[in-house]
């Protein structure tokens, strides 16, 4: 698998250039914040941000400028939050590099953050706050979330609270921007048919030339740490829905532990995709679901495993009790016990995945720069299929063994109940 990130220093901002044949360019940023570097009064800045630095900069000032700039090429962007990171990414055909980086560019570093759009741009963001709180699945998710991470800053929803939108100010933002859009806590990242690798600098020198002077360093970050939980948390939102939403979530590991490896092929074989134990027995063998998965979310210092499902008001209590069933007997001994068998297959499935997410040049470059940013190290397909395959049956019955426990699951559910009282 071709993957060749070459990684430069200008001055403090680190640069990753990935050559690709291919006829586009994609010009990304991460930047090294997101919600939890927020306090509660600060709730929902990065998200906000987000939206609003598109909004005009020094060299596209008005509020459609970037839009116009990018469509009249062909070009897409776009933008994202989440709680430890943010990104920022521009993509074209590979004569408009330059175009490219100069937006990106203006986006993270002058920003005009015009006072007469604020107003507007709150109520955009209130209304999807809403549009998420009468979701029932985006509130399901919501209160897993807060369930797991308790009252802490990994708790709270990136989008903000009403009351924190409600108080925010143009200068609070600019405030969370000084702070946080500094060269040390940015990775640059260009993939794709690009050229020259000296030319591509110096074009990212030219447009990202405050951040190649830069000196100022990343503030202190928002650790987490677990709190002691000695049984099943649970959270009920009674709502008159023909279906009941439910979000459950197991404690895991760290971004960086190497148990990870183990953890994406018990996924695989979990939850994720139409061979795993969720979507055979809940969805095909019951048809109790459209859709049901899981999935892992690891951060620099927490982790945890997800299921989502959205399930017949009439079968939650056996549902429930069927999805844990499986989750614990994953290192049991009966019959949802891993098996030798299918943790090879969980390694094709794993090698198949990987080559079809790295043909895709905002995968490629997604990779390496959260790799870059949280890892320290750019790992390449080859290194990671290599830990894949040493995963062993034993360390997969450690983990999930480790793992799917009651005293580490919680579980969220927005329905037509009144309470609580399937058996776990």
């Amino acid at each position: 698998m071709r993957f060749l990130p070459k990684v430069h220093k200008l001055g403090n901002l680190r640069v990753v250039l990935v050559p690709e044949e291919r006829e586009s360019v994609t010009v990304r940023v991460m930047v090294g914040t997101g919600s939890r570097e927020e306090t509660d009064k600060e709730a929902g800045s990065a998200h906000f941000l987000e939206h609003f630095v598109f909004k005009g900069t020094k060299e596209f000032p008005k509020m459609y400028d970037i839009n116009e700039a990018v469509e009249k090429v062909g070009g897409a962007f776009n933008a994202y939050t989440g709680q430890n990171e943010m990104g920022f990414w521009v993509k074209m055909d590979k004569g408009n590099l330059g175009l490219a980086a100069r937006i990106v560019g203006q986006i993270v570093t002058e920003p005009v953050l015009p006072k007469e759009h604020f107003d507007k741009e709150r109520g955009t963001i209130l209304e999807e706050l809403y549009m998420y709180e009468d979701r029932p699945n985006s509130k399901a998710a919501e209160e897993c979330e807060r369930l797991i991470f308790g009252q802490t800053n990994m708790g709270r929803p990136i989008i903000g609270t009403v009351e924190s939108l409600n108080d925010m100010t143009v200068g609070e933002l600019r405030k969370y921007f000084d702070k946080w859009f500094v060269a040390e806590n940015m990775v640059l990242g260009v993939v794709g048919g690009y050229g020259n690798e000296e030319e591509v600098l110096k074009i990212i020198e030219k447009e990202f030339a405050s951040l190649t002077r830069d000196t100022k360093k990343t503030p202190t970050k928002n650790k987490f740490a677990w709190e002691d939980q000695k049984e099943t948390r649970l959270k009920l939102v009674s709502r008159k829905v023909e279906q009941a939403a439910v979000v459950m979530a197991f404690r895991a590991m760290d971004a960086n532990d190497k148990r990870r490896f183990a953890l994406e092929l018990i996924n695989i074989i979990f939850g994720d995709g139409w061979m795993s134990r969720l979507m055979r027995e809940v969805r095909e063998e019951r048809g109790w679901a459209y859709a049901i998965g899981s999935d892992a979310d690891l951060f620099t210092d927490a982790g945890s495993l997800w299921v989502g499902a959205g399930l017949p008001k009439n079968k939650l209590n056996e549902a429930v009790e069927l999805i844990t069933e499986i989750a614990f007997g994953l290192a049991g001994g009966g019959k949802w016990k891993i098996k030798e068998e299918e943790l090879e297959t969980a390694k094709e499935t794993f090698r198949g995945r990987q080559a079809l997410a790295f043909d895709k040049p905002e995968q490629v470059l997604g990779s390496a720069l959260f790799d870059l940013t949280f890892r320290e190290k750019i790992y390449t397909p080859e290194e990671t299929l290599a830990s894949i395959e040493r995963v062993t049956i034993d360390q997969v019955g450690k983990l999930a063994e480790e793992m799917f426990k009651k005293e580490n699951l919680s579980i969220a559910v927005v329905g037509d109940y009144k309470k609580l009282d399937f058996k776990i």
